[in-house]
């Protein structure tokens, strides 16, 4: 039984992601003297604020919680969708999601009716689980000697959590009855943001899921393995892609473009920095897929691959992202995600003033044909009709 999303969560987590579109981290050290003292009587009213709570506020309150939402309220009030505060956990997790790792022990999971257990349906390669010896069709019977028949998956996450390097004892049934128990170690596990498929007529296929760490290695290396299968054309399906790093995706553009500007930031001083490609580039008919949800880098790189005249591109309009954030530590251990420039397409246009990229060719999913499409459902995808229809068209 497959665990479903409602979609208002799905795009929650997109619009999230989308706003992780950095280039380094920066380390607050100290403040300057000159602008603490020019901020003193703001640090002495909120001093000021905290004691008075203390000392008149009637009920319990916990100090840190409050200065917490403080921070996170003056992140709010700059009135950019894409800068916000985190904590020093939020933080982890956050560098977690850009280096395209999770804790755990690395399988995927289901929740099997017949059998009554929680069944795994995928092994990562080089994980925990693998190393340990677990397989796909195995059964989850017990972990740590507790029976786990009937548990829901996020029962069974919460007892699989635990520090990394910490173990646990979890009892398998393979998939001719015989049972053993395996011990596990928790680790991190990485991942590679894509996958790719060869589809009819020699047309390649890679869904690209963001633009965080090794993003770019996965797709050069994707587009060779395709073209070594013979591939004549390729589409590049940016749906649903929430963005990441602008150093991954200028790798991915410099692959596939020839010389000319992929990448334009403008600072707070209007002072432009260019990013360029060399003289290689790939010569085949390609298309990229984007629909609503095609934020940040995945928005740009079809506009860039358009702007150069190589590729179609075939969906929805996008939303219109053009802020490069930078995500700056502070002393207490917690970080800011604030936007630092403005970029541009290499014709100079901002996506954001443009209400975003408008494909070559608009074709519209439904409510439910999206909500399908995000939970990797649906059967009759017309986007994807589209785009294989113009490279069948094109040879």
């Amino acid at each position: 039984m497959k665990r479903q999303y409602s979609l208002r969560i799905v795009i929650t987590l997109m619009l999230l992601a989308s706003a992780l579109t950095w280039v380094g981290v920066m380390l607050f050290v100290g403040i300057p003297l000159g602008a603490m003292s020019g901020r003193s009587n703001l640090v002495r009213d909120y001093a000021a604020l905290l004691t008075r709570i203390d000392d008149f506020f009637i009920g319990e309150f916990d100090e840190e919680h409050v200065t917490t939402a403080a921070m996170r309220a003056a992140i709010d009030a700059l009135d950019d969708p894409w800068s916000f505060f985190m904590t020093a956990e939020e933080y982890e997790r956050n560098q977690d999601h850009t280096l395209n790792r999770y804790p755990g022990i690395g399988v995927t999971v289901v929740f099997d009716d017949e059998a009554g257990y929680i069944r795994v349906v995928e092994v990562f390669r080089g994980s925990a689980a693998e190393t340990a010896g677990i397989l796909p069709g195995d059964l989850i019977l017990a972990v740590d000697g507790e029976d786990s028949a009937g548990i829901s998956l996020p029962e069974l996450r919460g007892k699989l959590r635990r520090p990394i390097g910490q173990s646990a004892q979890i009892k398998i049934e393979r998939s001719g009855g015989e049972t053993e128990t395996v011990e596990v170690v928790f680790s991190h596990i990485t991942i590679i943001p894509l996958s790719y498929e060869m589809l009819d007529d020699g047309i390649g296929y890679i869904r690209l899921y963001n633009f965080n760490a090794g993003s770019a290695d996965g797709f050069i290396g994707a587009v060779r393995s395709l073209m070594s299968q013979g591939a004549v054309g390729l589409i590049f399906d940016m749906r649903g892609n929430g963005g990441g790093w602008v150093t991954e995706m200028t790798q991915m553009l410099d692959f596939l473009l020839p010389e000319g500007d992929i990448f334009v930031a403008v600072d707070a001083s209007g002072r432009e920095t260019v990013t360029t490609s060399g003289p290689d580039y790939l010569d085949m008919p390609m298309v990229v897929l984007v629909d609503r949800f095609s934020f940040s880098g995945a928005e740009y790189f079809a506009a860039i691959m358009s702007e150069f005249g190589f590729a179609q591109t075939v969906g929805e309009q996008t939303t219109g992202k053009s802020r490069m954030q930078r995500v700056v530590r502070l002393p207490g251990g917690g970080a800011i995600n604030i936007s630092i420039a403005e970029y541009l397409t290499k014709n100079r246009v901002s996506l954001h003033d443009a209400g975003g990229f408008t494909p070559d060719y608009t074709v519209l999913l439904t409510d439910e044909e999206l909500a399908l499409f995000l939970t990797d459902s649906l059967e009759y995808d017309p986007q994807l009709q589209k785009a294989i229809y113009l490279l069948a068209t094109s040879k």
